[in-house]
């Protein structure tokens, strides 16, 4: 039940529209039922020598003529308007029903996305994208869901008693037959709802696979031209949906199965209607007449009913099979969002002005899994308006540091400070913006070529944008487009080149104005003169902003201010460029081998 009062939590706002549908749709109960009688009164007070006379039946008849062709046609006129009445109540009913269902589901959809963005890279490199693109997509809609089948039971149960009440009013022999059949309705629901529940929660499963596969071979279509792998990709896709179709066949398999004996059921009273209905017809009105005896008419009003009947009836004790889908996509969001964040403010956090700070790492040890530690006690200073950069090879840890820093994960153990601040409690909404981040992947946003380079200072002028361009020389390409700056971006940034995508994410970095830059690998998709071009940016930036960049390439860091040489998680070298050749040590040989393989003397100290 917890899951369904937080699912029923998410139109609290719209208490006042939920009203106003149960009104509606009592009111649309209260026109179905009388929906039913025109046919009877013809048959039985119009057409008929011998005319039923109860209060029903004068009801109708009272504002019209007294003719017979009056009367036919009066009745007619009364059976178009409760016709289209009832399909305007339906119509408006529909509309405050989507009305509801997607605010609600928009609410549910925005705090999931809001989670999902507080969550740690920790949890998005572990979980596939389509996961995060399957439950905001489809599981945000089971609390929707859930409320229609909420309101369907308490209209039911409404029309249910409207329905018996007019019934019993009529014959009770007769009614109680129709309901003697209402028990066999919850055996095949007792049955079918636990496997439902079940085949439903796999299915859900399988999809959230296949969509994150279909993401991936989207995102990689090009790798897999150039390898000539569409026949594999297409057998594993293949494969992927077929596990995906029979999920869901076996799970439709259970629906049409319930739904099958339920209209068994259905058919089984319906004869026990017409039969015993046919019966007292024949004896009212042929074998022992009566006045006001059972009629056609009544059978016509039994068996309208009794359609009108089955499905609320059939709903009710359907319930528990209905509300599955819809509980097992809540439940699936309300497990990401109970979900406890890694990164998260502490109780009672510092505020820190955006300004040129001293960052340190005190005896870090950092591990993704438990007990393989990737870094191993780091500790270092960089003094505000400094220049450093971290070398070594392949797996030493550089890029794992860096994510340290703006807290994309906390250290193991150790701390990380920012002018003497454990950055576990500085309010992150504070910290983020001391820190300009470039990654390997450069990610490109949808929009335009400006809206990209503004990205992470959307108040920019257009001239601010261009200066930030020429910065890294991103103009040289820019100004050569159809539409400049306004150049829509494919997805991915398709469109665009490594070295396009490296230069829009440095001057994305430069724009955003923050005191530190923390760069991944900045300059290694670009050319000799692009990286001669960045890198005289970035020393240019000396004293105004702390630069922090990870690299391969030695020209790009041999005028940092200080060198850190990390390998096996460890800084084994730190000094200048000057200090580090000198020493002959991992950093020299990295330099010696850097020479030979770009044909180049051996690089001297700056």
């Amino acid at each position: 039940m917890r899951c369904y009062r937080r699912a029923i939590s998410y139109f609290r706002q719209d208490w006042a529209l939920i009203l106003l549908l149960l009104g509606l749709i009592a009111l649309s109960t209260g026109v179905g039922l009388l929906q039913a009688w025109p046919i009877p009164i013809i048959v039985d007070s119009v057409l008929t020598p011998h005319p039923t006379n109860d209060w029903f039946h004068k009801l109708f008849l009272a504002p019209l003529p007294h003719s017979k062709l009056g009367q036919v046609l009066g009745v007619a006129v009364i059976g178009c308007l409760l016709k289209v009445g009832q399909d305007f109540l339906t119509l408006t009913k529909n509309i405050l029903r989507y009305r509801i269902n997607n605010w609600g589901t928009m609410r549910l959809r925005r705090d999931l996305f809001a989670k999902l963005q507080k969550l740690s890279l920790k949890y998005h490199k572990t979980q596939p994208q389509g996961d995060a693109i399957y439950r905001l997509m489809s599981d945000v809609q089971g609390p929707a869901t859930i409320l229609n089948v909420f309101i369907g039971a308490l209209v039911d149960g409404v029309t249910l008693v409207a329905m018996a009440a007019v019934m019993l009013s009529r014959n009770v022999p007769l009614t109680v037959f129709a309901l003697s059949v209402t028990p066999l309705f919850i055996w095949p629901n007792i049955i079918f709802g636990r496997r439902m529940k079940q085949r439903s929660f796999g299915a859900k499963a399988v999809d959230t696979g296949l969509t994150s596969t279909i993401q991936r071979m989207v995102s990689c279509i090009g790798l897999i031209q150039a390898y000539g792998r569409e026949p594999t990709e297409n057998k594993f896709l293949g494969q992927g949906a077929l596990q995906s179709a029979r999920s869901w066949l076996n799970l439709n398999w259970q629906e049409e199965t319930c739904g099958f004996l339920v209209a068994t059921i259905q058919s089984l009273g319906g004869a026990i209607i017409f039969g015993y209905g046919g019966y007292l017809v024949w004896r009212d009105q042929f074998a022992h007449p009566v006045p006001n005896g059972f009629t056609i008419g009544d059978v016509i009003v039994y068996m309208t009913y009794l359609a009108n009947l089955w499905a609320p009836l059939t709903r009710l004790t359907g319930i528990s099979p209905a509300i599955q889908t819809g509980a097992v996509g809540a439940q699936r969001v309300f497990e990401v969002l109970d979900r406890e964040e890694a990164i998260f403010d502490a109780p009672h956090p510092i505020a820190l002005p955006c300004r040129l700070r001293a960052m340190q790492l005190d005896d870090v040890y950092f591990a993704y899994l438990p007990g393989r530690p990737i870094l191993h006690g780091i500790s270092l200073t960089i003094e505000p308006g400094q220049m450093v950069g971290f070398v070594g090879p392949s797996g030493a840890g550089k890029t794992t540091l860096l994510n340290l820093l703006p807290r994309h994960y906390d250290p193991t153990s150790g701390a990380v400070k920012i002018d003497g601040h454990d950055l576990r409690h500085i309010r992150i909404a504070e910290l983020r913006p001391h820190i300009a981040v470039v990654s390997q992947d450069n990610p490109i946003v949808p929009g335009t070529i400006g809206q990209n380079i503004a990205f992470g200072a959307p108040e920019a002028s257009e001239r601010d944008i261009e200066i930030a361009a020429q910065l890294v020389g991103a103009d040289s390409f820019i100004e050569q487009l159809p539409e400049g700056y306004q150049t829509q971006v494919a997805e991915g940034g398709g469109n665009l080149s490594g070295g396009q995508r490296q230069r829009l994410a440095l001057a994305r970095a430069l724009l955003c104005k923050a005191p530190v830059l923390v760069l991944d690998e900045p300059t290694s998709a670009l050319d000799a003169q692009e990286e001669r071009l960045a890198i005289q940016s970035l020393i240019s930036l000396k004293g105004k902003r702390t630069i922090v960049l990870v690299s391969h390439r030695l020209e790009t860091v041999r005028e940092c201010d200080r060198i850190f040489v990390l390998d096996n998680g460890r800084i084994v070298e730190r000094g200048t460029h000057g200090e580090l050749l000198d020493a002959r040590g991992m950093y020299y040989d990295m330099a010696k081998q850097y020479s030979l393989n770009s044909r180049e003397t051996l690089p001297q100290a700056a």
